[in-house]
């Protein structure tokens, strides 16, 4: 690795776990969201709720504190009255804006390609929908093969959207 640029060199079958618990840190509605937001500089709880309309006061309060326990993001309380907290990266919250910037980059030529493939405009919507169509057809197919219910079928699905391996790693 030559500073922060990486090659296809620095990847191996044995970094797919690493890799896999990283897109699982980010994946929670919201995360990526609040970590570009900080990126501008420490912001209090009711500025970040301001900049993230939709969010709710739970949801952020408990992606925060999961950014804080990976040591993302660091909660600094003032001794005053009222209380005052404030949120900011860390270094490694810092690098890992410079991830979110490269994915940003492949996120726009992925959304152009798909759009050039189906000739219409696709978001991520889209590619939601058509995974989830995915999901659902194949396991239809599996349930029918095994002959098991739509409760089976409803756990075989959250089974493939969480794989074990990050269920063992997060609480290790």
């Amino acid at each position: 690795m030559n500073g922060n640029k990486f090659s296809s060199a620095d990847l191996h079958k044995s970094d797919v776990e690493a890799i896999d618990f990283g897109l699982a840190v980010l994946s929670p509605r919201w995360t990526s969201e609040i970590l570009i937001d900080l990126s501008a500089g420490a912001k209090r709880t009711t500025h970040m709720l301001r900049d993230l309309p939709g969010i709710s006061a739970k949801t952020l309060c408990q992606r925060l504190r999961r950014l804080c326990e990976l040591q993302l993001v660091n909660r600094t309380t003032f001794p005053e009255v009222p209380p005052r907290v404030e949120y900011n990266l860390t270094a490694k919250g810092e690098e890992l804006t410079s991830v979110l910037s490269a994915l940003k980059v492949l996120g726009k030529e992925l959304i152009t390609a798909s759009q050039n493939i189906s000739g219409r405009k696709r978001g991520l919507k889209d590619v939601r929908l058509e995974t989830k169509e995915n999901a659902k057809e194949s396991t239809t197919s599996v349930e029918q093969e095994l002959g098991l219910s739509p409760e089976h079928s409803a756990l075989m699905t959250l089974e493939h959207e969480v794989p074990t391996h990050f269920l063992n790693s997060a609480h290790s």
